[in-house]
């Protein structure tokens, strides 16, 4: 027990390479959550609109459209995508979303936000698409992203740092904009204290150690 430990906290480590593409923490000596840091070199960032009264098209991420089959079951796990399956993930990802973004532009939308709701507002000229959940990687058959399990890597199935850069620089050289939602109250049920694994785990000031 003690080694497959050992073993999933060294795969999950700052310095792992499986996770080198897809790790938002770019100071690899840090030792503490408040020492992450992370940037975008060369990057202008885009301006926000000066009103954000638009409608919203909503979509889940995962049940759009897969762009890249190759991440489908990235996690190796026995159970992980299924299109004919509404418990399993079905392989959407945001390469499909760069696919579809003429699809997206030529019915009027101009934001892809990410997340659940639909939003219909007064502005006629300007349009939103909302993503679902979040980009964190979640529990392997988590398809709605509602279950984080780390909030400084990506998930996997959705696709690398430089992918989601590539589809904002696109969603942005279209005139549209990206709201991106960070879901982080409802974390996944995989995550366990040390001392707390068969119960519910008392708030602490201080950080427990999860195993």
């Amino acid at each position: 027990m003690t080694e497959t430990l050992d073993r999933h906290e060294s795969e999950m480590s700052l310095n792992s390479s499986k996770y080198e593409d897809y790790n938002l923490n770019e100071n690899r000596s840090a030792t503490s959550p408040l020492e992450y840091w992370g940037e975008w070199p060369d990057h202008e960032f885009h301006p926000s609109p000066e009103n954000w009264r638009m409608p919203f098209y909503s979509l889940f991420l995962d049940r759009f459209v897969n762009g890249d089959p190759s991440n489908d079951n990235i996690n190796g796990t026995a159970f992980e995508v299924d299109m004919l399956s509404t418990q399993l993930r079905a392989g959407g990802d945001i390469s499909g979303l760069v696919d579809t973004l003429d699809y997206l532009q030529g019915m009027g939308i101009k934001v892809q936000p990410l997340r659940l709701n639909v939003v219909y507002l007064s502005d006629k000229n300007a349009q939103a698409v909302y993503i679902a959940g979040s980009p964190f990687i979640n529990q392997p058959r988590s398809a709605d992203s509602f279950s984080p399990l780390d909030l400084t890597l990506l998930d996997q199935h959705f696709g690398t740092i430089n992918a989601w850069r590539h589809a904002i620089d696109q969603i942005h050289r279209r005139g549209m904009y990206v709201i991106l939602e960070n879901t982080m109250s409802t974390m996944g049920d995989l995550i366990g204290f040390e001392g707390y694994l068969n119960t519910t785990t008392p708030f602490s000031f201080t950080e427990h150690k999860a195993i």
